[in-house]
């Protein structure tokens, strides 16, 4: 288990504990780190920086032990895929004008590539994934398979400086080991004017607030968390423009809301829902989630 610091502060010199850690190592496999399954509840210990509120965990596992856990990992949300494009792609929407050339687009932890997917069908040319889990490249279509790499994107060398138009990552930024250094890669690989799109837990959203460690974004998966507030102090000391930070509002079934709710009689409300036939209807809802969207100057 490695010690971390605060990602604005630079240090852990003044931090509170907000919860203690609620896992042994012996019981973590890699199904504890598929994307989008219903928590254990398992956390490393939480801290909180006084000097500028970032939430953050330390001591974490090391960098090889979780590419091994994620290496392994599997896809739960692949009903889910149409909803969650939906999602993404209306929060950009506003923003393609900002877009100078269509020709080369990154995703930070693509999954089985289906942004990739939704950015081809806009005009992007040239298109690179990275995606640590083998099993959800696996899902990749054909064509695609080859242009996702299965590593951790801050690991990558390949890429020249200034070779990105746009940049984005869905969930990704909180498992992240060191964000700074990660945008600050972002920042460099970018074009001049590039631009970069992420979404992220609100650690301060209603939800979390009223659920405390019971809320489903304290997990093990979850290293880093921020707020609009410390979200974009992060983007700025990485050296973007920011142009926008928003809430997000995300669009699921009913069956997969009720699902990922920590609500007693789950099995019972689903039997109305498979009863009525409405468990895959949509809806859209504000979950907790924010969004930025920032460019390279």
């Amino acid at each position: 288990m490695g010690e971390l610091s605060c990602v604005l502060c630079g240090h852990n010199r003044d931090t509170s504990e907000k919860y203690p850690r609620t896992f042994s190592e012996e019981k973590l496999t890699p199904a504890v780190f598929s994307a989008r399954r219903v928590t254990e509840h398992w956390h490393y210990r939480i801290l909180t920086c006084r000097t500028c509120s970032m939430v953050f965990s330390s001591p974490i596992l090391s960098h090889d032990r979780l590419f091994e856990l994620y290496g392994e990992s599997t896809v739960t949300y692949s009903r889910e895929i149409a909803h969650i494009t939906q999602s993404y792609a209306r929060h950009l929407k506003p923003y393609l004008a900002y877009i100078q050339s269509r020709e080369t687009a990154l995703e930070i932890g693509c999954g089985n590539g289906f942004f990739l997917e939704w950015l081809k069908t806009i005009g992007f040319k040239e298109l690179i994934g990275f995606e640590p889990s083998v099993g959800a490249i696996s899902n990749a279509p054909e064509w695609l398979k080859p242009r996702i790499k299965q590593c951790f994107f801050e690991r990558d060398e390949s890429l020249p400086p200034a070779s990105i138009d746009f940049i984005c990552s869905f969930q990704t930024l909180d498992h992240i080991t060191a964000p700074l250094a990660t945008l600050d890669k972002c920042r460099r690989l970018l074009c001049k004017g590039g631009l970069a799109y992420f979404i992220t837990h609100n650690e301060r959203a209603l939800q979390a607030r009223l659920l405390g460690e019971k809320s489903p974004i304290f997990d093990i998966e979850h290293i880093y968390l921020f707020n609009k507030k410390t979200l974009r102090k992060l983007f700025e000391k990485a050296g973007f423009e920011i142009i926008d930070i928003f809430s997000v509002r995300n669009t699921y079934s009913l069956q997969y809301w009720l699902a990922m709710t920590p609500i007693p009689m789950k099995r019972f409300f689903l039997s109305i829902l498979n009863r009525t036939g409405t468990r895959n209807l949509p809806l859209s809802l504000h979950a907790g989630n924010i969004g930025i969207v920032a460019r390279r100057p």
